[in-house]
């Protein structure tokens, strides 16, 4: 992006030459002859009309040049109410997060960490022990039975 950091131009010659090319000007020459010195200037600047557009001095001298009717529709009230509720999600996720964290550090020694203990009615390992053993006896009995 040419130019990016460049700040040379004053915000309130391009709020000029902008609203000698808005709509409400009816003089065509006029306008087009303000597009032209624009697009030199910020040729000769290194920048595009569409990030000096986004700088905040230049919206600021937009507006007290143009004075510009803004309006609130519903889809815009809508979607900040969205972002704030996903932002308090997000922060209420990430006290969660940094909690369990703690926890975790706290209830872990370092270095190396235990087994858990095993469980009350035996677990999966006993019961699979047993389940073997069972079928190397069916096994031997069926070997028996056959010699």
């Amino acid at each position: 992006m040419p130019g990016a950091a460049n700040n040379t131009l004053d915000a309130d010659t391009i709020a000029k030459m902008i609203a000698r090319f808005e709509t409400s000007n009816p003089a065509e020459a006029e306008a087009m002859t303000a597009v032209r010195m624009l697009r030199r200037m910020l040729a000769a600047a290194g920048l595009r009309f569409v990030d000096v557009l986004e700088r905040a001095d230049v919206k600021q001298a937009l507006d007290d040049q143009l004075q510009p009717v803004r309006e609130d529709s519903a889809e815009l009230k809508e979607a900040f109410g969205k972002v704030r509720q996903l932002a308090d999600e997000l922060a209420r996720e990430r006290d969660i997060t940094a909690e369990l964290r703690q926890e975790l550090a706290s209830a872990q020694p370092r270095g190396r960490q235990a087994c858990p203990p095993p469980a009350a009615g035996g677990g999966l390992v006993n019961g699979v022990l047993v389940a073997v053993t069972v079928l190397v006896v069916a096994a031997l009995l069926v070997a028996a039975t056959l010699r």
